[in-house]
């Protein structure tokens, strides 16, 4: 019993499968001169070998693999002393098969598959180690101090086994091989591994230390070249950081600020003050988290802004993360490159960006259309940005998005029904102001820039009086004639229904590029 209790520490090898310091051969050997422990120990043989084939929960197997030899060490000890054990060497044989069949499961695994099924692994080993106490009970083989100490070294195994799991996904040298792992393996295990490394960034997102950074550069990675989101887009383990004490632009809606995100992207972090961050617009946005991803799925980032995520910890209000675009707004873009726009191929990829939400299902109405709601990418491409914001204003405020604050400067893009009374907003809605965002970068100029006062323009669009027609030649050079302007004519009908549909605008379009 004694021998049982105070073995030391197990000597680790590296290449050679070992328990307490010996060679599935010498173990073999060890208990030859008993023939009927030959059964328990060529289990235990199989054990150990396979114990070297485990990707994870390493600490936790070799523990178990060497209780079990222990336990062989036990019944040895009994035989040569002519005790009648039979019953007790037929029991721990069927266990050590049990502990047997269920190590061959884990050493099946990949590493990719043992990190996502770590837990579930540790779950099982401690059901094999409760197996062994029930037959060292059964039996009078142990004490009940036995019990407690692998109950307390088992504890630290799997600490230890943890921490191990976290360096080897932090360590910046294992990052490609992290993501040719998890890319050979399925969508779905690469979801998982990304959910498991964005939880370590939280249990480590106070400490800017070697963890959280290499943690953060990896999970980046394995993003970038899954072309998948994050799992959680709730961004509270540090995931995104702010880069300087002001904005850099904004409207009157929101604030933007320059990011970093997972330690290697630029982004925006957009702080939308027509609402507060408390747990009803953490619900809100939550839910909207499903329509970002399914919309992912579709586009992939070609015709909309992608949303990384939302954060509520950075002050009074939520915010919005998406991509940084280097050229910024649509307005500012043809302002500054106006000689080599293709102004009629960028109107297209505007209206496939509005194609796309409104092609869902359910549809996804914009609700606020306009230049400063389009960037342009690194290709000079537009991409519509904050879509759905509107719909969250509304459902968090419980206010029309056309009364929320911060949006007066959008009533000359919206359509008159978005402005009186409760505020309709729809896929109409939407056609109406892409009407508008068309004469906005075709003229660089404000929708119905010839009055002065915003309201003036909501009584006169109610009225059904549409915008002046532009007559300059530049104006004109850039695409707007006889045909675009009757297009944009049957966007501003004041009846929602006379409207065409944003498919219907395409296909009168000029091809270019995107046809």
């Amino acid at each position: 019993m004694s021998e049982f209790r105070n073995i030391g520490p197990v000597r680790r090898t590296t290449g050679l499968a070992m328990s307490l310091g010996k060679t599935a051969a010498q173990v073999t050997a060890q208990f030859a001169p008993v023939p009927a422990l030959a059964p328990a120990a060529e289990l235990l043989c199989a054990i150990i070998q396979l114990c070297q084939n485990v990707a994870q929960n390493r600490n936790a197997a070799n523990q178990l693999r060497d209780r079990c030899h222990r336990l062989g060490m036990v019944l040895y000890e009994k035989c040569t002393a002519k005790e009648n054990i039979m019953a007790a060497i037929q029991a721990v044989t069927d266990c050590f098969e049990h502990i047997k069949a269920r190590m061959a499961e884990w050493a099946k695994q990949t590493k990719i598959q043992a990190f996502l099924h770590q837990d579930e692994i540790e779950k099982d080993i401690r059901r094999c180690h409760d197996k062994l106490s029930d037959c060292l009970i059964a039996f009078q083989l142990v004490s009940h101090t036995e019990i407690h100490d692998w109950q307390a070294q088992f504890e630290r195994n799997t600490q230890q086994d943890h921490r191990e799991v976290m360096d080897f996904l932090a360590a910046i040298e294992n990052s490609q091989t992290i993501t040719n792992d998890a890319l050979q393996s399925q969508t779905v295990d690469i979801k998982h591994l990304m959910g498991m490394m964005q939880q370590l960034l939280g249990e480590n997102a106070r400490t800017a230390d070697r963890v959280h950074n290499g943690l953060s550069s990896n999970l980046y990675e394995l993003q970038f070249q899954s072309h998948e989101l994050l799992p959680d887009f709730n961004l509270r383990s540090g995931e995104v950081v702010r880069m300087g004490q002001f904005p850099i632009s904004g409207t009157s809606a929101m604030d933007i600020y320059e990011g970093l995100y997972l330690g290697r992207e630029k982004v925006a972090i957009k702080v939308v003050r027509a609402v507060n961050s408390d747990e009803h617009s953490l619900r809100r946005l939550t839910r909207e988290c499903e329509i970002w991803k399914d919309l992912w799925k579709i586009d992939q980032g070609k015709h909309v802004l992608p949303f990384y995520g939302f954060c509520q910890e950075d002050g009074p209000f939520p915010s919005m993360i998406s991509p940084w675009q280097p050229n910024g707004t649509a307005l500012n873009y043809v302002k500054q490159h106006d000689s080599k726009i293709d102004y009629l191929n960028l109107i297209k990829g505007i209206a496939l960006g509005i194609q796309v939400l409104h092609s869902m299902n359910p549809p996804v109405v914009h609700g606020d259309i306009k230049a400063s709601n389009i960037v342009i990418n690194a290709l000079g491409n537009p991409l519509i940005a904050d879509f759905g914001l509107s719909r969250v204003v509304e459902d968090i405020t419980g206010i029309p998005f056309s009364q929320s604050r911060g949006v007066s400067d959008s009533y000359r893009w919206f359509a008159p029904e978005v402005c009186i009374g409760q505020g309709v907003l729809s896929l109409s809605s939407d056609v109406y102001a892409y009407g508008m965002t068309v004469l906005e970068l075709l003229t660089h100029e404000q929708p119905y820039s010839n009055i002065k006062h915003t309201t003036e323009v909501v009584i006169r669009s109610a009225k059904g009086e549409q915008p002046e027609r532009p007559r300059a030649s530049r104006v004109l050079e850039r695409g707007l004639d006889e045909h675009l302007w009757s297009v944009l004519c049957h966007c501003w009908l004041t009846v929602p229904a006379q409207r065409p549909r944003i498919g219907d605008v395409l296909d009168v379009l000029p091809p270019g590029q995107y046809a």
